[in-house]
């Protein structure tokens, strides 16, 4: 497990300029330092013995998905007669690495519980980059170790719920502490990124726990308590970002957020008009920033610049097609469907029951934080995609355990056997 652990770790550093960093290339494939990582991680997976808490291993439906889900771009990609892209194909084989790696190694409770913890203490160093980069280097808009804020924003989103569940239910003592401490950085992070999508995504996460929780005064008031506490601490620009969203259809003011956001609405037009135009193959990966302005005349006078789609949905049809789309939907729909039924299982413990409701909200806010960036070859959005079906197996295992512990206790006792008594006299 050290060695999954360590590509966990190096997950959210792939633009440092150390830890991210292009080593050497293999043919057209870029080789980086958590490839290093991840093939020696593949080769101990497949070959090393490893223990299983029951004989029910995790679905392969995802896999089988993501198969499908890479293979059609790259081909796609090939038959439209384009540069072939070597540093998305990269990316997608790292996927298949963590994906198949994550299904033979985290293979018991005991693994599960730690692979969580060691993915709320990773996030929350990542973290750290954007409370330096404001607080000591007082940048306007911190960038965290993805440069990217709304990137960063995503995976501290994904993993609040995580923190949230380890301070409630870890049986460690430690680790529940550092779950209390871990779950306010971390959301109190996605306020220093200024990210709107990142509020979102934590406002819609929120309203779920309400939905599924048992205590809904208490909860409330808790809520609104750290909203407040959140808000007010926040930088005043990220107020500023929120109250300059056009709501009718133009920038009333000039100002970069306002701009900003039009030039998305401009560019899911420019991506719409691409789907519509080549409905099966796309127009290639990586081809987007080359053909907007084709697609979309318009968007050069809000935006001149080329960028991506900012909206993963609309790129991924746009490069892929709608067949990729529907496929990665797919991907998405699994895995929350199999968080849902992991919940529903008849005796799950309370403590796993949660850590399946819990993976199901940060699925949710990883989908709606994608509306507002392109997030398909985010790798902590895989991280939690290929853990799914590993917690499904655990969640089946804890629930026959169960069911069997209440069957046995609730058993009657054998017949008393009497011994009989002897006449004398």
């Amino acid at each position: 497990m050290t060695l999954y652990f360590l590509f966990l770790f190096l997950v959210p550093f792939q633009e440092h300029p150390i830890l991210g960093a292009q080593l050497f290339h293999v043919g057209t494939f870029p080789i980086t330092p958590i490839k290093l990582v991840g093939v020696p991680l593949l080769a101990a997976a497949l070959l090393l013995p490893r223990p299983r808490d029951a004989a029910t291993r995790p679905s392969a439906t995802v896999l089988l998905l993501f198969t499908a889900f890479a293979l059609f771009q790259l081909l796609g990609t090939t038959l439209s007669y384009v540069a072939f892209p070597g540093d998305d194909a990269s990316t997608l084989v790292s996927f298949a690495i963590l994906i198949v790696a994550t299904s033979l190694l985290v293979s018991t409770q005991r693994r599960l519980r730690m692979t969580v913890r060691v993915l709320v203490l990773v996030e929350s160093f990542a973290a750290t980059w954007l409370y330096k980069q404001y607080y000591i280097y007082h940048w306007i808009r911190p960038i965290g170790p993805s440069s990217d804020p709304n990137y960063e924003a995503l995976s501290l989103v994904m993993t609040v719920p995580l923190a949230v569940w380890l301070s409630l239910y870890d049986d460690w003592a430690l680790g529940r502490w550092i779950g209390r401490a871990c779950a306010p950085f971390l959301a109190f992070a996605v306020f220093v990124a200024q990210s709107r999508g990142g509020l979102l995504a934590l406002v819609v996460m929120a309203g779920i726990a309400w939905l599924n929780s048992g205590h809904k005064f208490r909860l409330t008031m808790g809520l609104m308590a750290g909203t407040g506490v959140l808000f007010a601490l926040s930088p005043g620009q990220f107020i500023q970002r929120i109250q300059q969203i056009p709501l009718r259809g133009q920038a009333q003011t000039g100002g970069g957020a306002e701009v900003s956001a039009l030039a998305r609405l401009e560019l899911a037009r420019s991506g719409l008009h691409m789907m519509e135009a080549h409905p099966v193959f796309g127009i290639g990966l990586d081809q987007f920033k080359s053909v907007e302005f084709l697609y979309n005349p318009k968007l050069a006078i809000v935006e001149p610049n080329a960028h991506i789609a900012h909206n993963t949905y609309v790129q991924l049809g746009a490069e892929g097609g709608i067949p990729t789309l529907a496929l990665y939907l797919a991907i998405m729909g699994v895995t929350l469907l199999t968080c849902r039924r992991a919940r529903k299982l008849s005796g799950v413990p309370k403590d796993i029951a949660g850590l399946a409701l819990s993976f199901q909200i940060g699925l949710i806010g990883i989908m709606v934080a994608q509306f507002f960036l392109t997030a398909e070859y985010v790798k902590e959005v895989w991280v939690f995609i290929s853990l799914t079906p590993n917690m499904y197996a655990v969640c089946v295992h804890a629930a026959a355990l169960s069911r069997k512990t209440v069957a046995a206790q609730s058993e009657p006792a054998g017949p008393i056997l009497l011994r009989p008594r002897l006449r004398t006299g």
